[in-house]
């Protein structure tokens, strides 16, 4: 099959396991898919443990980066002595786990930062690394649909109070966002991409409401070039630039949802309306059919840039109402980074 032929020599070796606690927040953005209300899961965070050991017991990968999230993990609403102390038991069971199956693996603690109990995350941290487990926090910063002036004012504390600490930040490419970056320029945006931090500019994955959300094609190839002229170390633009060849960007993750449920990217869009969105079905635990239904439609097996491409989120590519270029958009980028790199000499390694 071709995805074997062309995807698996592109997987990551690390393997990457989303875990959503629950999908409590302190935020309501405009492209999440979750049920930002919903308690579920708050009270039992370590009922995920064994849907985790399932999934390790399976795994083939030695090495497993958990991306533990909430909703919002340390809202302010609910994150205080008691549930700090079951994330510290949730670490130290994943790490018994883990040395159970002779695994490697780090944990992320997903927050959007505008949090209080900064104390508690330092005591969780530091815990947590006393007892030999490589713990870290990643955030996200989008200038449209995520911060109210308030919540902005406190992640950006926070940015300076963790900043030693944080080792990405995910933007999202949604329609609202690219036309911002486009049409205004954001200053808190150049202010984190000239202070060295890791930004990664992540695939939106449609939902029903993504009509409003989703960028076409062409929009998305002006805001790569946009990257490529002004900020050629944001990632994944600096991997196409600079290293001949890339891991795919999907990294096939596997996902516990708030009620236990194991699944794979594809299962978070749960209604039929958000389904409706995509040409291909979509399964539980089986992403090859979007994963052949991509590198068919782009014909990548004759791209001369599939060594250095990270393909995109294939359930991105997959949605129904796409507006598509003539060409594959990323071969439209790489063909006008190697334009850049003949004017300014850019060297891939």
């Amino acid at each position: 099959m071709l995805r074997e032929l062309l995807i698996d020599p592109k997987r990551d070796p690390e393997q990457e396991y989303t875990i959503h606690l629950f999908e409590f927040c302190n935020f309501r953005c405009a492209f999440c898919w979750q049920n930002h209300e919903d308690t579920i899961g708050i009270d039992n965070v370590l009922d995920k443990l064994p849907s985790i050991e399932k999934l390790i017991s399976q795994e083939f990968r030695t090495t497993v980066t958990f991306n533990i999230m909430g909703g919002e993990v340390f809202a302010p609403q609910i994150f205080n002595e008691n549930l700090c102390a079951g994330y510290v038991q949730l670490s130290e069971e994943i790490k018994k786990i883990c040395d159970r199956y002779n695994k490697k693996f780090s944990i992320n603690w997903v927050t959007n930062l505008a949090i209080e109990r900064n104390d508690l995350v330092k005591y969780l941290l530091a815990v947590s690394r006393e007892k030999g487990i490589d713990a870290r926090l990643t955030t996200s910063y989008d200038p449209r649909g995520r911060f109210n002036p308030k919540d902005l004012e406190l992640f950006k504390q926070n940015v300076e109070y963790w900043k030693d600490e944080l080792t990405c930040f995910s933007c999202l490419l949604t329609k609202a966002n690219i036309d911002y970056y486009l049409e205004h320029g954001d200053e808190y945006f150049d202010y984190l991409y000239k202070s060295g931090f890791y930004i990664y500019f992540d695939y939106y994955m449609p939902d029903e409401h993504a009509e409003h959300q989703m960028p076409s094609d062409k929009k998305l190839l002006e805001f790569f070039k946009w990257c490529v002229d002004n900020y050629p170390n944001v990632h994944p633009v600096k991997d196409w630039i600079f290293n001949k060849k890339n891991y795919a960007s999907c990294r096939t993750s596997k996902l516990v949802l708030a009620d236990g449920t194991i699944c794979q990217c594809g299962n978070l869009t749960q209604t039929p309306k958000s389904l409706s969105m995509y040409k291909t079905p979509i399964k539980r635990m089986d992403n090859s059919g979007i994963e052949d239904a991509f590198l068919n439609k782009y014909n990548c097996s004759s791209c001369e840039f599939l060594d250095r491409c990270t393909l995109g989120c294939f359930m991105n590519r997959d949605y129904k109402y796409l507006e598509d270029l003539d060409e594959c958009v990323f071969k439209l980028t790489h063909r006008y980074i190697e334009d850049v790199r003949v004017q300014k000499g850019y060297e891939a390694t």
